[in-house]
């Protein structure tokens, strides 16, 4: 079973996208610190991870290093809210593998879960 990391402190969303990810035989574990991210990714052999860019403790820049810093990890998707023009650029200059905005993300989900191996 393929497990995400999902760095959100959105409890409802969360709800939703644990269900998307069950549906398709992957495991979601929650985080919503960067100490949390750090601890579950080091004890995870092989995540990708997807980023709510409207949890302030979302760093991208800060995410897509700690991922690339243990190889074995996957892709990196964020998405966050269309008027959060400047959020969603840091992410695509951060080097996340694929940015959205929240209604793409949204409208979406079960592909970009697929899309995760």
């Amino acid at each position: 079973m393929s497990t995400l990391l999902f760095f959100s402190d959105d409890l409802m969303f969360s709800s939703k996208i644990s269900g998307a990810a069950a549906q398709q035989q992957k495991t979601l574990k929650c985080v919503s610190s960067l100490a949390a991210f750090k601890e579950q990714l080091a004890a995870a052999s092989n995540s990708n991870v997807i980023v709510d860019l409207s949890c302030p403790a979302a760093d991208p820049a800060a995410v897509v290093a700690i991922v690339r810093e243990q190889p074995q990890h996957g892709k990196v998707v964020a998405f966050g809210a269309h008027v959060q023009a400047g959020r969603l650029a840091a992410a695509t200059t951060a080097g996340c593998d694929l940015v959205l905005t929240r209604g793409q993300f949204n409208a979406q989900v079960e592909q970009v879960l697929a899309s995760l191996v």
